[in-house]
Parts: structure tokens; sequence; C-alpha cells
């Protein structure tokens, strides 16, 4: 189902990048939350902004690959979306390895067919049981009780210590509800991309 524009979120928006090729540390996830809050000073007073994972990216040898398709996605209030467009040419410095952003393109965040997908979800709590306790409190202090599916357990290091969580899947959600989990996020760190939901096509296993 394809939605129409007039349902686009008039709240938050994804500002997209196109990225130069280029080599990046397996782990840069800190790095470049660093290099982007230090380009965008007013990053950390919107507390729903976040970094989504880099995409496009090949891995190997310990390292990761930044090619044609690579991608620098932020996900921001719609009324920091002008001032962000500063980066299109900025060269990021993550750790000592170079990150250049091309152009950016703004992307809706549009309702999906009730399922969506974050990478890692961090409530600093390791245990699974604990964590899906956690998410489905946190999630019905909103009103909301989709279905959760975890993923594969992630971490991260930082410069104060590793963030643990893990992948997750929620589903049987209104489109309404679909909306408001890419517009509000779950858990902390989203400037390491956790708790950044995206639709999904289908339930199927997560973090696979």
């Amino acid at each position: 189902m394809n939605y129409p524009p007039e349902e686009a979120s008039s709240v938050m928006v994804d500002v997209v990048f196109s990225l130069e090729e280029g080599t990046l540390a397996d782990d840069h996830a800190d790095a470049l939350s660093l290099a982007v809050r230090r380009a965008l000073p007013w990053f950390d007073e919107e507390p729903e902004a976040g970094i989504l994972p880099l995409s496009g990216l090949a891995k190997g040898n310990g390292v990761s690959f930044v090619g044609r398709r690579s991608r620098l996605v932020l996900r921001l209030p719609i009324h920091r979306s002008a001032s962000a467009d500063s980066l299109a040419g900025a060269r990021l410095d993550l750790g000592g390895a170079m990150l250049t952003l091309g152009a950016s393109s703004l992307r809706p965040l549009l309702p999906s067919r009730g399922v969506v997908y974050s990478h890692m979800v961090s409530v600093d709590l390791d245990d699974e049981i604990e964590f899906l306790a956690r998410c489905k409190s946190l999630l019905a202090e909103r009103g909301l009780k989709p279905q959760l599916i975890t993923g594969k357990a992630g971490q991260l290091r930082t410069a104060q210590g590793l963030v643990r969580g893990f992948s997750l899947m929620l589903h049987g959600l209104a489109a309404a509800e679909s909306l408001a989990m890419q517009e509000a996020g779950l858990g902390a760190h989203r400037a390491l991309g956790c708790g950044l939901f995206v639709p999904h096509k289908s339930v199927v296993a997560v973090g696979a």
C-alpha cells in the first residue's frame, strides 16, 4: 500500500546524504555521532533527533567500505532540516577516517503496513526478558500494545563504555501508530542509531 504525501509526518523527516567512496572502522557509530553533533551544534537540543546506521556499506578485513549506494540519514525535526543541509560537501573526521558528504535530499516519514523495525534498541538492560518487559512498559505508557519480536543482541563501543541492546520488530500497529513510532523512537542513544524505526515489509526473523 502506498500512502499519499499528505499522510507523511508533519514533525519529523529523514535528511539523506550521498557519500563519497572510502573506508571506515567497523565500529564507527560513536565517531560518527561526535562528528555530526560537532557539525550541528543544535543536535543535542533535539531529543528525538537521531542518526540512522550508515546504509549500503560492505564489510571485510575489519573495515567498512563506503560505496556509491551508501547513505547517511539524519532523522530530524522538520524545522531543523534546512540547517542540516549545510552538511552537504562537508568532510567529517571519524577518528582519522574521513567521511565526505555529497548532496542532500528529504525523505518523508510515512505510515507502514503495521510493521516497523530497529536494528538496535537500548534500554540499558542486557537480559532479553527484562529488555522486552521494559520495552512493553515504555510502549504501554504511550497507549501502544504491539507484538514485539527481538533479534540479535548487539553492542556499540563508545568513549563512555559499551552500549548494549537488541534488534526489535514491532507489528500489529495501526498506520498512525507506526508513524508515531518512527517519529518518537524508543529507548536511548538515538545519536548512535539506536531506537530509530523504519518500515518493514513483513514479520520475519529480525537481525539476521
